[in-house]
């Protein structure tokens, strides 16, 4: 399933920071996708956005191109609280693209 090979990919790139910092943007587009959803479901997919302890990780230049793509591509299902399938690919290519 690409959205699960997407979440491993992001697991191993992210970190925290402020509005500029991609890594924050793509965490607030995906809990904003998850808000369209209640109860367990919403909880479910809010625990599942992926956080690091390590604010440092987030600043590094991969990590946030990693994140601009996630930024770029994502476009949410409202029934699932995930990006839409083709979101996902379209931001793995742009992943895998990145030099």
């Amino acid at each position: 399933m690409v959205t699960g090979a997407f979440l491993l990919v992001l697991t191993a790139a992210c970190g925290t920071g402020g509005r500029r910092d991609t890594y924050a943007r793509a965490g607030d587009a995906q809990r904003t996708c998850c808000e369209h959803l209640a109860g367990d479901a919403r909880s479910s997919c809010l625990a599942d956005v992926v956080k690091v302890e390590d604010a440092a990780v987030a600043t590094t230049r991969a990590n946030q191109s990693t994140y601009a793509c996630v930024v770029e591509h994502f476009q949410c299902d409202p029934n699932t609280g995930r990006p839409t399938q083709p979101s996902a690919q379209a931001q793995l290519d742009c992943i895998e693209d990145l030099p």
